[in-house]
């Protein structure tokens, strides 16, 4: 079973990767306060793809718990204002679920994303993709919230976060993904998100990084608040 799961984890990660190299082309967009943001068509897609780079002063494991934090996804990313973890496989599998509220009269969207990390010493990827269809048939009381918001789903997302190790003070981070909103939504209107995801929500990881709660975080810590996690909801 070990042998599987880090077979499948293998796997997920090269079709992300593979998804993501069919934009191949990237365009600078803005470049400001300290992050870039590059745009790509995407083949067989109106929208396009976008990649998101900044520095960060935190560790890589300061970085990946923001990420695990999937509450408080409200103070840093970008249109999220709800998030909630549904499932956790182990420590490198998730499932989670963010809601994104859009300005009027653009309706709000769901989308349950499958979430694997691979981490070493000095480098984490984390590659999300939507699984908008795992509380199809889950019972359990998170599933049932989800359900019950009667959201527009986003119909596809898939991306990466590169988190990389350039010293003991400084990260980069390079966020890579592309997104079918679904719905009935302008391509220009689409696009024009595609620039203030990655910046805005960038711009607020440089801030969000400092919170006492991420500080001084190692690894080994992030495991253990993860465990905590974990017994909380699979009692």
């Amino acid at each position: 079973m070990a042998w599987y799961n880090q077979h499948m984890k293998l796997l997920f990660l090269i079709m992300a990767f593979y998804y993501m190299s069919v934009a191949a082309e990237w365009t600078l967009v803005k470049d400001k306060n300290g992050v870039r943001v590059y745009t790509s068509s995407v083949a067989g897609s109106d929208f396009l793809a976008y990649r998101g780079e900044t520095v960060i002063e935190a560790s890589v494991a300061t970085v990946v718990a923001v990420l695990y934090d999937t509450p408080n996804c409200t103070d840093w990313l970008y249109e999220c204002s709800y998030g909630l973890t549904l499932e956790e496989l182990s420590f490198e599998e998730n499932y989670i679920f963010e809601r994104y509220d859009l300005s009027f009269p653009v309706s709000d969207r769901g989308l349950i994303l499958h979430s694997s990390l691979m981490w070493d010493e000095k480098k984490a990827v984390m590659s999300v993709k939507d699984a908008n269809d795992f509380c199809d048939n889950n019972t359990n009381s998170r599933c049932k919230k989800v359900r019950s918001l009667n959201l527009t789903t986003i119909a596809r997302s898939s991306g990466t976060y590169t988190i990389t190790m350039l010293d003991e003070h400084k990260t980069s981070v390079v966020w890579q993904a592309h997104t079918d909103p679904g719905g009935s939504l302008p391509t220009w209107m689409v696009n024009m998100l595609v620039v203030d995801m990655p910046y805005y929500s960038l711009l607020n990881l440089h801030e969000i990084v400092k919170e006492d709660k991420y500080k001084d975080m190692t690894k080994e810590k992030l495991k253990r608040l993860w465990k905590v996690q974990y017994d909380q909801h699979h009692q």
